[in-house]
């Protein structure tokens, strides 16, 4: 009467521990190299920097909607009708997407106030 407690007498022989059991990636799944890889590609992709450069000429809008506060840089909110929706268009794999984060306008770096006056007051933009 009561509780039973599994002792070693009552397993049965065929039963398997989790860890007994193949897991995908050794048994016709991914190898663990070709998922270290998939890991190591995505953070790669994750941590890429590149520099884009528009001119705001004729009062063309920048287009995007950032967000300053972490204090160093400039997160991407949103990429509206603009100068870099075009750079978009322009440049398929360089594309600037929400949640990217410009890190460096004309220069500049680590203060995110400056980042912003920059992208508002200099007509050419050179980011990254």
């Amino acid at each position: 009467m009561g509780n039973a407690c599994c002792a070693a007498s009552d397993v049965q022989k065929n039963q398997r521990d989790i860890v007994d059991q193949a897991s995908p990636t050794t048994s016709g799944g991914a190898g663990a190299e070709e998922v270290a890889g998939r890991a190591r590609d995505a953070r790669d992709a994750a941590s890429r920097e590149w520099y884009i450069t528009v001119n705001k000429i004729n009062g063309a809008l920048l287009g995007v909607d950032v967000d300053l506060s972490d204090g160093m840089t400039l997160v991407v909110d949103s990429v509206n009708d603009g100068l870099v929706k075009e750079w978009n268009k322009a440049n398929p794999g360089e594309e600037v997407k929400v949640g990217d984060r410009i890190t460096e306008v004309n220069g500049k770096s680590g203060d995110a106030q400056q980042l912003a006056e920059a992208c508002g007051g200099d007509a050419e933009l050179r980011m990254r």
